[in-house]
This record gives C-alpha cells, structure tokens and sequence, in this order.
C-alpha cells in the first residue's frame, strides 16, 4: 500500500495517495512508513485546496512522526510556499526540531522569494547565516534581489562580503544579481565596479547594466556601453537592451539616435517584436513626434498592446491635438480586449474637458466605478476627475471627489483652487488657500502662480502686494515660473509700473517673461510699448520670437492698417512660423477684423498649416462681422462636409453674423440645429444673440415672450434666461428700434435685480433721453451722482 501511494504521487495521480492512505489506516496491523509522508505531502500540493493538507498535518503532528522526520518537515514547508500561506510555512519552519539542513532554508529562501515577501527572505538569510549554513546560487539570487526592492544599502554590502568571502563572486548569476541590486538603489558607480571586476560576463550582465544607467539615468554611458556590447565576441544584443537604449532616447530627447535605433532593428529583424514596436512608438511620441508616431502605430504595430494606445493619445494631447486624442481613445475602447486602465483614463479626461463634454466625462466616471479603479487612493486620477469637471463647471461635483480624495496630494489642492478661479469662485479659492496653508500642506510652485491668477482675478492690488510678499517668505519668488507669474498678476490688477519694476529686477528672464509683458501692453492698447519691448526683446537677449509672441503682437493689430499686417505676414514666413495654426487662425482674424476679408480668405485657402476647429469658427466669424451672413453660413455647411462637428463657439459665431445681417430665419434655423442635432445647450452668449437678432429685426416683443417663456429651455443644462446679460441684450435692442414700451419694462427688471453695470444704467438713460423722457433720464442719472453705480476707470497707456 505504501507503495502504491509512492508510485500514484510520481504519475501525478494526486487523489489517489490520499484514497490510498485512509484505506491503509482501516487495515489492522498496518501503520504507514514515515517515508510515504513526503509522497503524501507532495500530492497535497498539487490539490486545488489546503484541506487535505492540514488534515495531514494534523496527523503527523498526533502520531509524532513530525518530530522525528525531516522529509516530513521539508515536505510541509514545500506544501504551504505553494499554496502561498507564509505564515504557516514560517511557523513550519521555525518549529522543526531538526534544521541541519542548508536546503530547507535555501527552500524557504525559494519560496519567499518567489511570493516576493523581501523582509521575509532577508530574515531567512540572516537566520541561515548564524546557525552557519549555506545557501545555494539560487538563495542568494533571491536574498540579493530582495535587498535591492528593501532598497537597503546596509544589507546589501552585508550579503556582497558574503558572496565575496565564500566565493560565489564568480558565478554569472550571482554578479548579474549583484548589478540589478546596486542599481535600483541608485548606486550604478557600484553596478559598474562588480561590472569591471566580474571575470565571466553574458549579455544578462550587460543588459543588466546597461538597464541601470538608463534608469537612473545616464544616456552618455548607455550608448557607450551599447557600442562597447556590440564589440564584445559571441554577445548580441536583445529586447532587453533596445527597450534600455529607447528608453535612453526618451530622457535625453536624442531623437536622432532614437531613429537610428529604429532602422537597426528593422535591419536585424527585432522589430516586429510587440515590446520593441510599442517602444518605437513610445520613444517618438514622448520626443514629440508625433507624425512619426502615428505611422509607427497605424502601419507598423500589428500587435497594439495598451502601453501604445496610451502612448499615442498622451502625445496627441501633449501636442494639443484634443480631437485627435480623443479619436485614439474611442478607437481603443471598442477594440476587443483592450480595457482602458487609469493612465488612459487620466490622459482622456483633459482632452474632453477642454471640449467641455460633460457627458463623456460622466461616461469615463462610470467606467472608472465599473472598472473597480480605486479613484480615493489613486490621487492622479482623481485629480484629474475632478479637473474635468470643474472645468465643466461643475463645481459640486469637483469639491465631492476633493472631500473623498485619500491625503490628497499638492496637486489635488491646486487643481480645486484652479477650478474656483475657472468658476469666479474668488472666495472659495482664497478660503482654500487659507485651509492649505492651514492644513500644513507643502506648497509648490504651481500654488504659487494658480495663486497669482486668483490674485490678478481679483483686481486688487492689495491683495497683489500681499501674496508677493507672501511669495517672498516662503522664497519662491526666485523662481522663474513664479516671478512670471507676479508679472502677470501686476499687469491684471492693472498696475503696469508694479509689473515693469519687477521685470526689470529679474536676474534670469525667458521668452515667457518678455511675451506675458508683450502680450499684456497690447492687451492694454498699448501697442507702441509692445512693440518697444518685441524689438528690445530681439537686440538685447537674442530670443527668437514664438508663437505667443506673434499672436499677442497680431492682437495689437485691431485697428492697423493692411500693411502692417502684410508686413507681419512677411515675418511669420521669414522665420518658417506658417505652418503653426494657432498663428495662422490669429492673422486671419486680424484681416477679417480690418475689413480685409479677400486677404482672410486667401489665407485661410492655403495648405501650408492645418485647419482646425478656431480656423472655421474665426472665418465664419469673419464673415458676420463684414455683413456676409449667408457666406457665414455656406462656410458652415463646408465645415461639415469636411468632417468637422460644430461646437459652441461655431454657433455663438453663426447666430452673430445672422444677428448682424438681419437673417432672422437662418438665425432660428441654426439654433435649433444646435439644440437638436449637435446636443450642444444653449450658452448665455447664444441666448444674447438670439435676442440681439431679434430685436435688431424689430421683433421685440417676440424676444420678450421668448425669455419669459424660455420656449427654448427644455433641459435642465441650459443657461438661466433670467440673467442681467440677456436683459441687458434685449434693453440694447430696444435703444437701438426706439421700443420705450418695452425699455421701460425691462429697465424696471434689471433695477430689481440690482446690476451694478454701468452700460445697461447708461442704456436706459439714452433710450428716456431719445424719447424726450427727460425727468425719467434724470432720475437714472441720480444713481450714479449717489455713487450707487461706479463707472469702471479706464486704463491709459500715457505716461506722466
């Protein structure tokens, strides 16, 4: 019978030993030998559950065959590491009476190693090291690989001498073992020294240097040890050191070499490999290039895995191409067997906040719950969640996903106070601020500038002086992002000496700096200042003018003439910037805002940049605003052909040009096509729109029963009709058709609603004066002499 229990644990007949076993304990005069016990054991490895193996424990324990048999110890140990129960193997272990064995410790060394306890196999070790046993190669791999994820540096030199002192520094695995050691603690220079000192070398040993200098990182030495590899008789280099030498690439931002090591492997034939595919991919998409990219993962990656997927839509939203990213991701949600994980999501949620796409954010948050994401404990994707929707103004809904966050990190913080600021929620903003600080959070730099932007929102220069100082205290000011920021922040309190007087204190400026000062002068009106400065800008540090700055230069350019348009025209083909599209949609605005509307055309015809979304929405505009309404609309009905979805500035632009034009039908048309067919809720700016379009048509009395019925507002989303903007529009319209009727009405509203606006109090005063209602005219004069309404100061570019 025992026999039998042997032979049937040997062919991996693993339910018959124990049959076998309870039979032979009926039998009379029959006990079983203690050596079937291993056998026993052995098959209770392999059972689907511990039961019959800590029935078998139990027994040994009862017979007292456990105290004098090793195998039997040995035997339970090997049970409970393959089941993974570390405790009970550990107690197993530390209840053997005998232990003169190296090998139970080396099983245990295995066994912890393999279920990646690294405390657990070091304190076996230091164990095996006082009753003086010897761990085999394979111990010491284990114990050397669990010093380097302790990222112990003490034991790690501990085992080193030991492998020293006992010789084992000449096997290739231990030295292999000994490199990945070194160099996840980010000691390479000691990664190199058993390098040079190691007599037998393989390419594990190579990659695994190699690997650490590109981790911690050191690109220099990767390429050199690369060619030095590719030198070495009998070695060839494999997917482990390509994905290092990418990996390189993507650090250094070398993308040359990263192109070289793209056409070797297509050379050698590695390159179909997934792994390296993905890499290629990868590596030009974090190096910005992004075309290449795109051909790499369209026509090459035959195999896309989701390291691909996420590396192409985080490029294409590095980039700024939103519409792009988010074409990738519905790609990949639908492809099968493809689970978006949180570092997709992550990337996605900005793209379709920056679209303002409530809906598809909802969407991504119930996959997240579905998914089973733990969204409370992973701060970068609850971060971004709550991003997404305080973008999306829904603010609610960012502070909930604030409150639940698990020790929400700086960032957390800052992205809330972005989203008040977002939302003119000043108060909450500065109150949280005040909480962070309170809470003994560690500020950042990103604090520091969202801070800046509060501050500049806020309009006072109190409170600007205040949070420099602050800046000040806490040494930040130093910093280049901050102190372009208080430059900013100087500026938008309206206070260009303040910001002036800094920017000339500063010790280390960019084209960051010069473009904030260039951009806000123009802003201003201060053109001639602005171009002071671009000019000062390229003779004193040599910087070659961006993007930025020739959008805030065109901004100055409202009311220049067409040549000195054409002349910037000649600037931006000069220094190859025609091929930018956002400087090409902010040129084209300008002529179409000068009247120039053939120039506008022409430009917006050219091949040389690619359109997107603003480059239709400023033409249809551009349009509007010259009186060509039913061009406007053409234009619009060409947008869609060329496959580009509307969005609500393409429509706030439509109904202005119908609105300007007369075209009361086109314009009624398009705003239920928005409602409709594009789901887009209509915006304040539409509704004001509509309103103007109206009352510009003499239809006053229709825009009046349209806001006080809000025929339109049948979801909850849309933009309250009863606001002082869409009042205020209708009171314009009236002044414009001389309908005192209806003035009366709404200047009687907006005076319940308490605006503090001083157009719409002016308004009313001009439409009583028009219609010679001069005692009316001057009661609303009175309001501003009791100071009940302040005219806003303006803002002049003279100079004492």
């Amino acid at each position: 019978m025992n026999a039998l229990i042997k032979s049937c644990s040997q062919i991996h007949k693993h339910r018959q030993p124990l049959f076998f076993f309870l039979f032979n304990k009926l039998l009379p005069f029959s006990e079983p030998q203690i050596s079937t016990f291993h056998s026993l054991l052995s098959s209770c490895s392999s059972l689907p559950n511990l039961d019959a193996g800590y029935a078998n424990h139990g027994y040994l324990l009862k017979s007292g065959v456990y105290g004098c048999c090793v195998d039997a110890g040995r035997g339970l140990l090997q049970m409970y590491l393959k089941y993974g129960d570390l405790h009970s193997a550990y107690k197993v272990f530390d209840e053997m009476p005998v232990r003169n064995d190296g090998d139970l410790f080396a099983c245990i060394v295995h066994g912890f190693g393999v279920n990646r306890t690294v405390e657990d196999v070091v304190d076996a070790f230091e164990k095996m090291m006082e009753l003086c046993f010897f761990p085999n190669v394979h111990s010491l791999c284990h114990v050397i690989r669990a010093c380097g994820e302790l990222n112990n540096i003490k034991k790690g030199y501990f085992v080193h001498d030991y492998v020293k002192q006992n010789g084992f520094d000449n096997d290739v695995r231990v030295v292999n073992s000994l490199i990945s050691m070194y160099s996840k603690m980010g000691r390479v220079d000691l990664a190199q020294r058993v390098f040079d000192d190691a007599i037998l070398k393989d390419i594990v040993t190579w990659n695994s240097l190699i690997t650490g200098y590109a981790q911690n990182p050191n690109s220099s030495k990767v390429f050199e040890l690369f060619l030095c590899l590719r030198r070495a008789e009998n070695l060839v280099p494999n997917v482990v050191t390509f994905l290092a030498l990418l990996s390189s690439v993507i650090r250094a931002r070398e993308v040359s070499i990263g192109m070289s090591i793209h056409g070797h492997l297509i050379s050698i034939g590695l390159y179909s490999d997934v792994q390296l595919g993905t890499a290629v991919c990868n590596m030009y998409a974090k190096c910005e290039m992004i075309h290449y990219a795109e051909m790499v993962f369209e026509r090459d990656l035959v195999s896309k895995t989701l390291v691909s997927w996420n590396a192409l839509i985080a490029a294409y939203k590095h980039e700024g191409y939103e519409r792009e990213a988010a074409e990738i991701y519905e790609r990949m949600v639908v492809e099968p067997d493809m689970k978006p994980d949180s570092f997709s999501f992550a990337n996605v949620l900005p793209v379709y906040a920056s679209f303002r796409d409530i809906q598809r954010i909802r969407l991504i948050h119930l996959m997240i719950i579905k998914r089973g994401l733990d969204v409370e404990h992973d701060v970068v994707l609850s971060t971004a969640l709550l991003d997404a929707y305080g973008k999306c103004s829904h603010v609610k809904t960012a502070e909930i996903l604030f409150s639940c966050t698990h020790r929400p990190n700086t960032a957390t913080w800052n992205a809330l106070i972005a989203v008040y600021i977002l939302n003119d929620q000043i108060e909450n903003g500065m109150n949280l601020f005040h909480q962070m600080v309170r809470s003994k959070v560690s500020l950042d730099s990103i604090t520091i500038v969202t801070m800046c932007q509060l501050c500049g929102q806020m309009n006072s220069l109190k409170q600007a002086n205040m949070f420099h100082g602050f800046s000040l205290f806490k040494g930040f000011s130093s910093h280049l992002i901050v102190g372009n920021a208080l430059i900013d922040m100087y500026m938008r309190c309206g206070c260009p000496e303040h910001a002036e007087l800094f920017f000339n204190s500063m010790c280390i400026k960019n084209i960051v700096t010069w473009n904030i000062m260039i951009y806000r002068y123009m802003e201003f009106g201060c053109s001639s200042t602005g171009l002071r400065l671009f000019q000062q800008m390229q003779s004193e540090t040599g910087y070659r003018p961006d993007s930025v700055t020739v959008i805030s230069l065109l901004q100055g350019s409202l009311t220049a003439s067409a040549n000195y348009l054409e002349l910037f025209h000649a600037y931006i083909l000069k220094y190859g910037l025609a091929y930018e599209t956002q400087i090409m949609n902010s040129l084209i605005d300008a002529f179409a805002k000068i009247g120039n509307l053939k120039k506008a055309k022409e430009l917006f015809m050219q091949t040389d940049f690619k359109k997107d979304q603003s480059s239709w929405n400023i033409m249809i505009s551009g349009y509007g605003m010259n009186g060509q309404g039913r061009e406007s609309g053409k234009l619009f009905s060409q947008m869609e052909v060329n496959g580009y979805a509307p969005d609500a500035i393409t429509f706030t632009s439509l109904l202005s040009s119908c609105s300007h034009c007369g075209l009361v039908e086109d314009g009624c048309k398009f705003f239920d096509l928005m409602i409709t067919k594009y789901k887009i809720q209509p915006s304040l700016e539409h509704w004001t729109c509509i309103i103007d379009m109206l009352g510009r048509a003499n239809s006053l009395e229709d825009a009046y029963e349209v806001i006080k019925t809000g025929i339109y507002q049948k979801h909850s989303d849309c933009a309250a009709l009863d606001s002082v903007a869409v009042w205020g529009a209708l009171l314009s319209a009236c002044r414009f058709s001389m309908n005192m009727e209806v003035g009366e009405a709404i200047g009687k509203k907006l005076s319940k609603m308490e605006s503090s606006d001083f157009g719409y109090h002016s308004l009313l005063s001009n439409l009583y004066s028009s219609n010679k209602k001069w005692d009316e005219a001057t009661q609303i004069r009175k309001v501003f002499e009791d100071g009940k309404v302040m005219k806003k100061p303006g803002f002049s570019s003279l100079k004492n």
